[in-house]
């Protein structure tokens, strides 16, 4: 294990039971890390509220402030009641690693620091300079030049609003020319400076503070929209309580990338689960809402798996075996995810992005001939069209256009990852609106995977039951199939365990079909009919038999088969998987919605037709007896042979198909929108566009309307940021334009797209309600010290 440098940071826990909303896990987070003038600066790092456990676990230096001092903020300035601490990070030496932006903070002179508080960054927005706010006063006290002519000396005002305005603009348009490009700030600025060679001060100032508004506004529109993602992004936990001497419970805190496969973590209340482990000791509630969006907290007990990222939310602390590496847990494959869709481009923002380009150097070019050749004809007409060329520099900028369909695509990705789904970038989001055809898989999918054997039978002599059931347990335990867990179950329920006496030789899994081994010298296989067909073992199987299979498999069963090479057939099994409780609802709800629903799957005609039938699925829509190749082509054959080039105005009728294993692999990756269960393979989540982390069908629906919702409000900002453009330009050439019209126009517009893209985000209140609902339900027993729980 690599060392770590301890920091003066210790994690402490506070218990808070009045913290039951959003908004108050925000105000706390406020207090604590920024509006709290009786806290030293830098004493607190993090502040996490936990809404499950109503716990507040902080990252402080209890040098400069104790975790009751903090308890004591919360209670004195927020007006929260019965905060008590929990867990005391300096008493029981929960020193954290150091991180680079570490400081020494017991050198700090701290003589009167807590009466320093900087008013203006308190009373202004977040990323609005004192140097706007400023422009913006100069400018206001310039109009009124501008409309009452008899204080027309009050334009001049509008030289020290461009004064505070544009610097930090010109900073950025000089940088852009230095790449040999000309943005937004270049027009901005050229526009400037032409109105204050024109002694339209007014105007100049319009154009320098109007344009830095917006310039803040397209920044919070963006952060706003990215910080679902972000959130996300960063919930990845960065330290682990370590168990060096559970006999002593000697405890150090360490990164989590010092974690191995076997140690054991301690998980007290508020903490998140470091990595994917086994609970060893304790018994607790789970809240796994950081995965899953759902609310509902999950009783984890020794023996249960638990996955990296989730919060303990209950009363007790948990002891957890790391089975797996950070990089490899169940968080880390979401974060990488969400990264994926970050960088994955639609390709109406292509579309769009292309039209800038082509469309603001035309509009420039005009707008240098509208600026010098009507100088050559008289000074009046000069000036006038001058004018009206600046007007149009100021219309070249696409600001509109190009920031309302990225946020519109981030709000979509932001509401659907709340919900635990991950979509892979704004193309797949896109794609999903325009999805015409649904084909689901059966196993795992429309079904449970979770299998039960419903009948074993031995045929013939050469083999006793449990001959036949220690073979399928010796075959089955290297499959990570979902009936190959239920085989090697069921041969443990009846005392029998793997043998560990027995020769096992090139073990490899037949695609759609089975599993073949050589065991102690004989060849074995376990798979379906078309398996034994192909070897010509089943048509020696007495009438009988067949017959019996046959029943099985029309009350819904799945039949497999044992055989040996030199024998043939010794068994034949028969499991059964129930069906999921939402998959009725979701089916009907796609086909009332109009699109065309089908069921692949590698099973018997009579388990497909029971499915089809439980979930409300015709006859003439289901294909069985698949092996992953057929799967594959039954996929192309639908989606055509031509591949279709998708424009965002044009009808596309796309496919999607519905997943969970290593089989559905290809499937995935052919589809235009290939969705993964998040309980399923791994490599079915890395090949999807779309991956349900619950493995919940519900989702499904919700995520089509996303897509479609998306569609639609990118088409209504582009009609809009079109349509006031060619307004402007049409009002500019009649002569009844001003900069501060257009420039105003402009802003908002951008500001009426960024407010139509951001309706899609969750709100707040409606997102987490239903878990406000529940965790005011909860049985609320955490009255007990912080030695107790300990």
């Amino acid at each position: 294990m690599s060392s770590s440098r301890t920091s003066l940071f210790v994690a402490s826990t506070l218990l808070c039971p009045s913290l039951t909303t959003v908004e108050e896990m925000q105000v706390v987070q406020d207090l604590l890390l920024e509006q709290s003038s009786r806290l030293p600066r830098k004493s607190v790092r993090v502040v996490s509220p936990n809404l499950a456990s109503r716990s507040i676990k902080i990252q402080h230096d209890p040098n400069l402030v104790s975790s009751q001092d903090l308890a004591n903020v919360l209670m004195d300035v927020g007006g929260y009641e019965n905060i008590t601490v929990l867990v005391d990070g300096k008493h029981e030496g929960l020193f954290l690693p150091s991180t680079n932006d570490d400081i020494d903070t017991r050198d700090l002179n701290l003589s009167g620091f807590q009466s320093k508080y900087n008013i203006c960054h308190h009373l202004l927005p977040k990323g609005l300079g004192i140097n706007i706010v400023i422009s913006g006063i100069f400018w206001c006290v310039s109009l009124v030049g501008h409309f009452r002519p008899s204080l027309d000396y009050l334009k001049y005002f509008g030289l020290i609003s461009v004064a505070f305005g544009i610097p930090s603009v010109a900073k950025k348009a000089f940088r852009t020319l230095k790449r040999r490009h000309f943005d937004a700030n270049c027009m901005m600025v050229t526009a400037a400076i032409g109105s204050v060679c024109l002694q339209e001060y007014d105007e100049a100032a319009s154009v320098s503070f109007l344009f830095a508004i917006s310039e803040y506004l397209e920044e919070q529109a963006t952060k706003r929209a990215t910080k679902a993602l972000d959130s996300i992004i960063n919930m990845r936990p960065d330290h682990a309580n370590l168990i060096l001497d559970e006999k002593k419970d000697d405890i150090i805190i360490v990164p989590v990338n010092d974690l191995k496969i076997g140690d054991l973590v301690s998980v007290r209340t508020g903490d998140q689960i470091p990595s994917d482990g086994v609970v060893v000791e304790g018994s607790s509630q789970i809240d796994e809402s950081s995965l899953t969006g759902e609310s509902t907290l999950l009783t984890k007990q020794p023996g249960d798996a638990v996955s990296g990222g989730t919060i303990n939310a209950g009363m007790s602390p948990l002891k957890i075996r790391i089975v797996s590496l950070v990089e490899d847990s169940a968080v880390s494959r979401l974060v990488r995810l969400v990264e994926e869709s970050a960088s994955n481009r639609s390709p109406t923002e292509q579309i769009v992005d292309a039209f800038a380009k082509s469309y603001t150097p035309t509009v420039i070019v005009i707008a240098i001939l509208m600026c010098t050749v009507p100088w050559f004809i008289n000074l009046d007409a000069g000036k006038q069209w001058m004018l009206n060329g600046l007007i149009l520099v100021v219309i070249a900028c696409p600001c509109a256009l190009t920031i309302s369909t990225p946020v519109t695509y981030a709000a979509g990705l932001a509401a659907t990852a709340q919900k635990g789904i991950i979509v892979k970038g704004g193309a797949k989001l896109e794609a999903l609106g325009s999805v015409k055809t649904v084909m689901f898989d059966k196993t795992g999918t429309l079904t449970e995977g979770k299998f039960r054997l419903n009948e074993l039978e031995v045929v013939g002599t050469k083999k006793s039951r449990r001959e036949v059931l220690s073979l399928l347990a010796i075959m089955e335990a290297p499959s990570s199939h979902p009936l190959a867990a239920t085989l090697v179950n069921a041969a443990k329920a009846e005392g029998i365990q793997k043998p560990t006496n027995v020769e096992v030789l090139n073990h490899s899994i037949l695609q759609g079909e089975g599993v073949t081994a050589l065991v102690d010298g004989e060849r074995v296989y376990v798979g379906n009919e078309s398996l034994f067909q192909r070897l010509d073992m089943y048509s020696r199987l007495d009438s009988d038999l067949k017959e019996k299979a046959n029943l099985w498999n029309e009350k819904g069963g799945t039949i497999g088969y044992l055989g040996i090479l030199s024998v043939g057939i010794v068994g034949m099994f028969c499991v059964s998987d129930g069906v999921r409780p939402e998959a009725r609802n979701v089916v009907t709800s796609l086909i009332n919605t109009g699109l065309k629903v089908m069921m692949l799957t590698g099973d018997g005609d009579g388990a497909a037709r029971a499915v089809a039938k439980e979930v409300g699925l015709p006859i003439d829509c289901v294909q069985s007896r698949l092996t992953p190749d057929a799967k594959l082509h039954c996929v192309a054959s639908e989606l055509g042979l031509s591949k279709r080039k998708s424009t965002l105005f044009s009808k596309k009728r796309l496919l999607l198909f519905v997943g969970d294993g290593v089989n559905d692999g290809p499937a995935l990756a052919v589809a235009d929108v290939g969705v993964a269960m998040g309980e399923g393979a791994a490599l079915a989540m890395e090949l999807s566009d779309v991956t349900l982390m619950d493995s919940n069908l519900s989702k499904l629906i919700f995520s089509i309307k996303m897509g479609r919702k998306v569609i639609v409000t990118v088409q209504e900002n582009i009609a809009v940021s079109v349509i006031a453009k060619l307004i402007v330009i049409f009002l500019t050439f009649a002569g009844r334009m001003t900069l501060l019209g257009a420039i105003a126009s402009d802003v908002g517009v951008m500001l009426l797209v960024s407010i139509n893209g951001m309706k899609l985000l969750p709100r707040g209140p409606r997102l987490f309600c239903a878990k406000t609902r529940h965790y005011n339900k909860l049985p609320f027993r955490h009255h007990v010290s912080g030695g107790e729980l300990a």
